[in-house]
């Protein structure tokens, strides 16, 4: 299955939160990635999932982490190797990771894309960076995500 997500995020030391949009840029997903969890809020169907359901769905978690993700949105390769490792050699061999970078207008060398490939299951996904924003606003993402509790 083929298709394309739509996203933006704020990003805090290490907390990320993320908008996932549909093509009428209308939010659909909501995803807080704090150091230790996923908790992900669907807004269509109203309905929270927890740490280990995002797992199930994203089997790609297992390899890259929470810090991992966070890593990613600042514009850092993340530091997957340890978790990797704990994989048979041969899962090891199946599972494919690789970065791009680029110049952005405001960072030197960052981090542009992701590419995920796992040969034995078929996962595989793509993300591209277009563009951060950098700001020294201070953002208080818990008080963000209570805002969209129901």
């Amino acid at each position: 299955m083929n298709g394309k997500l739509y996203f933006s995020f704020k990003s805090q030391r290490d907390s990320t939160f993320i908008e996932f949009s549909d093509l009428l840029g209308r939010k659909t997903l909501l995803m807080w990635v704090s150091p230790k969890k996923i908790t992900v809020r669907d807004l269509i169907n109203n309905t929270y999932y927890s740490y280990n359901q995002v797992v199930n769905f994203f089997p790609f978690l297992n390899v890259l982490h929470t810090q991992n993700i966070t890593e990613v949105v600042w514009g850092s390769v993340p530091d997957y190797k340890k978790s990797l490792k704990k994989y048979k050699k041969e899962m090891n061999r199946n599972i494919e990771i690789k970065v791009s970078r680029k110049h952005f207008s405001n960072e030197k060398y960052a981090l542009s894309a992701l590419h995920y490939k796992d040969k034995n299951s078929g996962d595989a996904f793509k993300v591209n960076f277009r563009s951060r924003q950098r700001h020294d606003d201070y953002i208080n993402i818990k008080k963000l995500w209570k805002m969209l509790e129901f």
